[in-house]
């Protein structure tokens, strides 16, 4: 006796539940497609039911934690949900040396009386956006929620400054470029830090010596360039706070592939060094506007170019094999 072909709303929640991974499907969909039934009680076809969209968004939620690291994700999962983690971990203290460096520039600016002092309104925005910092040391710290509040502040303001510091007319790719370093921290940190991952709780040496080690650097520039002085265009390429992080992403991203470094290292690196290049892609293209500033940038986007490349290759090389449907997971 054949079985009865199942209802409508049934049919649906399936099709939802395609989202999960399949090695997930295999062993929680029956399941959970009869806790969902049960909720939503008999309803005929004739009236069309569909999903909430709570529960569809539930399911999506879950989608994205299982594929991150979540519970009963595969060792495969595991390891991209590291790898978001480290993105985030990155981002943060990437977007804290910028809000530092902001800080600063206006400082010295009121310090030296330059000739266009710094409007109250981008001060405060700057001292906000110094927020990062602490998202970063709580995070650290294993203090996910509110990392990720003072992550979200940090954030907003970045974004109102990037939005207010030209005319909207002259704003093109490497504002967009920013932003996109911004919102690409925010979701790696919101989406990689879910409630199946346990805080890590760091001691305070390692939460607070990074950023102290990396502070002086961002001195460099403020430094070398006072704001009355003409800046030399290329060499504020490489030693403003984005290329001092090209150069470090290069040094590290090397000495991870000759020690073999873990497949999240690896692609956590790939990702950031992706970032970081679509920030230089634009400088690139108009080589008759200033040929040092083409023959630096070019330089910079090739160097990552390959390094990216490089290290998306064998993060992808060493993940752990993905988990077959139905199959068991090693004891």
């Amino acid at each position: 006796m054949t079985e009865p072909d199942p209802v409508l709303l049934e049919q649906r929640y399936r099709s939802v539940l395609r989202i999960l991974p399949a090695s997930y499907r295999v062993e929680r969909e029956d399941e959970m497609v009869a806790a969902f039934m049960e909720m939503s009680g008999e309803v005929p076809d004739e009236r069309n039911p569909r999903p909430r969209w709570g529960e569809v968004a539930s399911v999506v939620a879950l989608a994205v934690r299982v594929r991150l690291g979540g519970a009963g994700a595969g060792p495969r999962f595991v390891a991209w949900g590291e790898a978001v983690r480290l993105v985030a971990l990155l981002g943060l203290g990437y977007q804290a040396l910028l809000s530092l460096y902001s800080l600063l520039s206006i400082g010295l600016a009121a310090v030296l009386d330059a000739p266009s002092p710094a409007p109250w309104s981008r001060v405060v925005l700057a001292v906000v956006d110094c927020s990062w910092f602490a998202a970063y040391a709580v995070l650290m710290r294993g203090h996910v929620r509110p990392a990720k509040a003072a992550a979200l502040a940090g954030g907003a303001t970045s974004l109102l400054a990037l939005l207010t510091a030209l005319p909207i007319d002259l704003m093109g790719w490497p504002q967009a470029a920013s932003a996109l370093t911004v919102v690409a921290t925010l979701l790696a940190l919101l989406a990689g830090f879910h409630r199946d991952v346990p805080p890590v709780r760091r001691p305070w040496g390692a939460a607070v010596l990074p950023p102290a080690l990396a502070a002086p650097l961002v001195v460099l520039p403020v430094v070398a360039f006072p704001p009355a002085a003409e800046p030399i265009v290329w060499l504020s390429l490489w030693i403003y706070p984005d290329g001092l992080a090209i150069v470090a992403l290069l040094v590290t991203g090397a000495v991870a592939l000759a020690r073999h470094r873990s497949p999240s290292v690896l692609l956590a690196l790939a990702m950031g060094g992706a970032l970081l290049m679509a920030s230089r892609l634009p400088l690139g293209l108009p080589r008759e506007y200033n040929e040092p500033v083409w023959t630096t940038s070019v330089t910079q986007g090739a160097l990552l170019a390959v390094m990216v490349v490089s290290l998306m290759i064998a993060g992808l090389r060493r993940l752990p094999a993905a988990r077959r449907p139905g199959l068991e997971p090693a004891s």
